[in-house]
C-alpha cells in the first residue's frame, strides 16, 4: 500500500473516530492533531516529490498551519477560558487561512500554462459572480443586517466574501489549460469540502437546523485537511505546476452546462423570490445580470474566435499532405474545378506522376525511409515546376501537377518525358541514395477535360497507358478509350449501372461430353453503355474488386443468374447454373447467408446453383476458404475450381477443399489438337482429377476434334463458342436444342485414341 492510500486510510478512520467522540477537550485535541499531519504531510510532501516551483505547496502549508493553530485557539476559549468570543484572535487565523491558500492555488494556476488565458478569467468571473449573488442574498445581506457592532458584523460578512474570492481561485485552477493529475483532484476536493462546511456553518446562523447540528461541518473540515496532505503526498504533485501544452483547450459540453447555469442565476433567483413572496433583490440582480452580460458576450467573442482558428487549422491541415509538405488531393482538385470553371477556360497542363513498385520500398526499407523517398520526390517536383504549378500529392505514391504554362498536347508530352528523366536520377536521403521509376500520364485542359472528374479519370487513363510503354510516358488520346484502359473511366459509373440494371447477364451453355446433353451454363456478365456498347467482363471486373463493387456485382449476377434458372426450370429445362466469385466475395462473412436467402427468394433448391472460384482466390486465405466452402458444400451448392492450371495453388490445400469440378483453363484446351504438349497436360489434368474424385470441365472448345479428343480422354463436361456462345436467359432453350441435336451425331464418330500421345 503506497503513503497516500496509508495517510488516507488513517486519516478517514482518526475522521470518523473524531466525529464519534462526544464534544469535549478530548475531541478538539484529537481534530487538531488530525489538522496538524495535513500540514505535515504538506510538508513531507514538498521535500519528498520536490515540484519544480515549491512555492504554491508552502503556501497551501502555511495556509494549513495557521488553520490548525486557529482551530486550537477556538478550541482553547471554548474549553479552557470557557468563552465564545466573537470576534477572537481565533477569528484573525482563520481569516488570514483564506488568502494563503488563494495565493497557493493562483500560483498553481499559473504555472499550469497561460494558454487563452482570457477564456479561463472569465470563465472564472462567470462562475464567482453566479456564487456572488448567491452569497449576498443568503449570507452577507442577512450577516450585516443581523446587528452588533461594526467589527462583529464585518468579521461576520468577512468569511463568504472569503469564499466568494476562494471559489474564485478554485475555478481559475479548475479552468486553465493543461492535464489534470490525482494530486489535482485531491487539492480540488480539498478545497471544495472547506468551501461546503464554511457555507453550511455560515447558513447555521439563519437556520436554527443546521445551528442545532453545526457540529457535524467538522466532517467537511477534517475531509480538507486529509485531502490537502494526500495531495501533497501524491507523486503527482509536481505535475500541476508544469507549464501546460500548447494548443487550443477544449470548451466541453459540460463546461459550457455550468456557465449556463450561472447565468441563470439572477433571473432563477428573482422568480423564486416572486413566486415565495419573499422581499426582492432587484438591485443586486440587475448589477449582477449586467456583469454577467459584457462577461458572457466576452465568451462568446473568444468561443466565435476559437471555432474560426480551429476551421482555419482544420482547412490548412486538409490542403496540405503532412509528409511531403505539398498539396493535399483536396486542394488539387477544388484548384482543377476552380480553373475549369473560369468562364475565360485558361489552358494548363495535367501531369499524373506514378512510383512504380513503392509498395515494395516500404517492405524492404520500412515506412521512414519511403515517407523521405515520398518528402523528396515532392521537393524534386517543386524544383522542376514552374512557379505557378500547383503540385500535390494525390495518393500514396501518385503525385498531380496543374501547369499553366503548359499549353499544348506536345509540350505536355515533352514535359512528362523532362519530368521522368529528371526524377529518375538518384535521390539523396539523410543515410542513403536511392533511385525511383516514375510513370506519367499527361493531358491538357480544357481539351481533354472539360469538369475534374474527366480530367481526372482521363489522367489516369493516360498513366495506364504510360506503365504499358517502355518510355513511360503518355498524353491522353480518345483513342485510349478501348479494352483495359476503359477501366478509369467507367468505374465511376459502374455502381449507377448495377443500381439501374444496366448489366446484362448471358449464359453459356455446359455439355456433358459422354451424351452431348446439355447440363448447366456459366452466368457471364456484360455491361451495355449508353456510349462504348456491349463491353465484357474484363473491361471493369478487376476495378470493381478493387473499389469494393465487387459485392454489389455479385449479388447482381447471383439474382439474375437464380431468377433466370427458375423460369427455365417452370419451362422444364432442368439446368444448373454457374456464377463466377471473387476473393473479395470469399472474405465476406455475409456471403453464405446472402445465397441461402437468394436461392429461397427464387424458389430454388441449393443444387441448381455451382459457384466457380479461382486457384488464386481460395489459395488467399485458405482457412477461410476452407471454412465458407464448406458451409456451401453443408449447403448442398456445387463448387469449381475455374481456370485450373494457371494458378500457384498447393495439391495439398487443393485435396482439402470440398469442390466437386475443376475447369481447365482454355489456354491449354485450344491448341491440344495440334500440340502434343498441351495435350499431355489436359491428359495429366482429367487423370489427377479422376483420382481426386473430381469432374473436369474443359474450357475453349472451338471446334469438334478437340471436343473428340475430350471424349477418349473421358472428359466429363465441355464448354466454348465451338459448342455455344454465350446469350441472353431467353435465347437459351432455343439454343440448348440446337446443341443436343447436333452433338449425338458427332459424339459417335470414330474414336480418335491412335491420335492422342501416349
Amino acid at each position: 500500500m503506497t503513503a497516500v492510500r496509508r495517510y488516507l486510510l488513517g486519516g478517514g478512520v482518526a475522521t470518523v473516530g473524531c466525529i464519534l467522540l462526544p464534544l469535549g477537550i478530548g475531541r478538539d485535541a484529537l481534530y487538531c492533531l488530525i489538522g496538524a499531519s495535513g500540514a505535515a504531510a504538506i510538508l513531507v510532501g514538498v521535500r519528498r516529490n520536490r515540484p519544480d516551483r515549491p512555492h504554491a505547496w508552502h503556501l497551501i502549508g502555511a495556509g494549513t498551519a495557521v488553520w490548525v493553530a486557529a482551530d486550537a485557539l477556538y478550541a482553547w476559549y471554548e474549553h479552557v477560558e470557557l468563552i465564545d468570543p466573537f470576534p477572537s484572535l481565533a477569528d484573525v487565523f482563520y481569516l488570514a487561512v483564506y488568502p494563503l491558500f488563494g495565493a497557493g492555488l493562483l500560483l498553481l494556476a499559473r504555472n499550469r500554462g497561460t494558454e487563452r488565458q482570457l477564456a479561463a478569467l472569465d470563465d472564472t468571473a462567470i462562475l464567482t459572480l453566479a456564487l456572488g449573488l448567491l452569497s449576498w442574498v443568503f449570507l452577507i445581506e442577512p450577516t450585516w443586517a443581523a446587528g452588533g457592532d461594526i467589527l462583529s458584523r464585518a468579521v461576520g460578512v468577512a468569511y463568504p466574501v472569503c469564499d466568494v474570492l476562494l471559489f474564485a481561485m478554485v475555478v481559475r485552477l479548475a479552468t486553465t489549460a493543461g492535464g489534470w493529475t490525482t494530486a489535482h483532484r485531491l487539492v480540488m476536493a480539498s478545497i471544495g469540502a472547506l468551501l461546503v462546511s464554511d457555507i453550511v456553518f455560515g447558513a447555521g446562523a439563519f437556520l436554527p437546523f443546521l445551528a442545532d447540528h453545526a457540529y457535524l461541518t467538522d466532517a467537511g473540515y477534517l475531509a480538507s485537511y486529509v485531502l490537502m496532505g494526500a495531495g501533497a503526498l501524491h507523486p503527482s504533485m509536481s505535475a500541476p505546476g508544469a507549464p501546460a501544452s500548447r494548443g487550443t483547450p477544449r470548451t466541453s459540453r459540460g463546461r459550457l452546462t455550468r456557465l449556463a447555469a450561472a447565468v441563470m442565476v439572477g433571473p432563477t433567483l428573482l422568480a423564486y423570490e416572486l413566486v415565495a413572496a419573499a422581499p426582492m433583490h432587484v438591485g443586486p440582480v440587475v448589477i449582477e445580470s449586467v456583469a454577467m452580460v459584457v462577461l458572457v458576450l466576452t465568451r462568446v467573442r473568444w468561443l466565435v474566435t476559437q471555432l474560426e482558428d480551429q476551421a482555419e487549422r482544420l482547412e490548412r491541415l486538409a490542403d496540405i499532405d503532412y509528409v511531403t509538405n505539398l498539396a493535399s488531393r483536396r486542394r488539387f482538385i477544388d484548384r482543377l474545378g476552380e480553373l475549369l470553371a473560369d468562364p475565360r477556360r485558361p489552358v494548363a497542363g495535367l501531369l499524373l506522376i506514378d512510383l512504380e513498385r513503392f509498395s515494395e520500398v516500404n517492405d524492404n526499407l520500412g515506412h521512414r525511409t519511403g515517407d523521405a523517398i515520398l518528402h523528396a520526390v515532392g521537393v524534386r517536383l517543386g524544383e522542376l515546376t514552374g512557379p505557378h504549378a500547383l503540385v500535390a500529392r494525390m495518393g500514396s505514391d501518385t503525385f498531380g501537377v496543374l501547369d499553366p504554362a503548359i499549353t499544348t498536347g506536345e509540350q505536355a508530352y515533352r514535359e512528362a518525358v523532362r519530368i521522368r528523366a529528371a526524377l529518375e536520377l538518384p535521390l539523396d536521403l539523410p543515410d542513403l541514395s536511392v533511385s525511383v521509376e516514375v510513370s506519367i500520364g499527361a493531358l491538357v485542359l480544357p481539351e481533354d477535360g472539360p469538369e475534374p472528374t474527366s480530367a481526372l479519370l482521363r489522367a489516369d487513363v493516360a498513366l495506364s497507358v504510360a506503365r504499358a510503354r517502355d518510355e513511360r510516358t503518355a498524353r491522353y488520346g480518345v483513342e485510349m478509350e478501348s479494352g483495359g484502359m476503359l477501366a478509369p473511366l467507367l468505374i465511376g459509373e459502374l455502381r449507377e449501372a448495377i443500381e439501374h440494371g444496366d448489366l446484362v447477364v448471358h449464359y453459356q451453355p455446359q455439355v456433358e461430353v459422354a451424351t452431348g446433353h446439355v447440363f448447366g451454363v456459366e452466368a457471364l456478365v456484360r455491361w451495355q453503355h449508353p456510349i462504348h456498347g456491349l463491353l465484357g467482363p474484363d473491361t471493369f471486373i478487376s476495378a470493381a474488386e478493387q473499389t469494393g463493387l465487387i459485392g454489389p456485382l455479385t449479388a447482381y449476377v447471383l439474382d439474375h443468374a437464380l431468377l433466370a434458372c427458375a423460369r427455365w426450370h417452370s419451362e422444364g429445362l432442368d439446368l444448373t447454373v454457374a456464377v463466377n466469385l471473387s476473393v473479395r466475395n470469399l472474405l465476406d462473412p455475409g456471403l453464405v447467408d446472402d445465397v441461402r436467402e437468394a436461392l429461397m427468394r427464387h424458389g430454388l433448391d441449393a443444387a441448381s446453383l455451382e459457384l466457380e472460384i479461382t486457384e488464386g482466390t481460395a489459395m488467399v486465405d485458405p482457412r477461410r476458404s476452407t471454412q465458407v466452402l464448406g458451409a456451401f458444400t453443408q449447403m448442398g451448392v456445387s463448387l469449381s475450381i475455374d481456370d485450373f492450371g494457371t494458378g500457384q495453388s498447393s495439391l495439398a490445400y487443393l485435396h482439402r477443399l470440398p469442390v466437386r469440378r475443376l475447369k481447365i483453363d482454355r489456354s491449354f484446351v485450344t491448341g491440344m489438337v495440334d500440340d502434343d504438349n498441351s495435350a499431355a497436360i489436359v491428359r495429366s489434368t482429367i487423370e489427377l482429377a479422376r483420382a481426386l474424385r473430381l469432374d473436369v470441365v474443359a474450357e475453349g472448345i472451338e471446334d469438334d476434334a478437340t471436343l473428340l479428343m475430350l471424349r477418349d480422354m473421358q472428359c466429363f463436361a465441355a464448354q466454348g463458342f465451338g459448342l455455344g456462345r454465350p446469350v441472353a436467359g431467353p435465347l437459351l432453350p432455343e439454343l440448348v436444342r440446337r446443341i443436343e441435336e447436333r452433338l449425338p451425331a458427332i459424339l459417335a464418330t470414330h474414336v480418335l485414341s491412335d491420335a492422342l500421345p501416349t
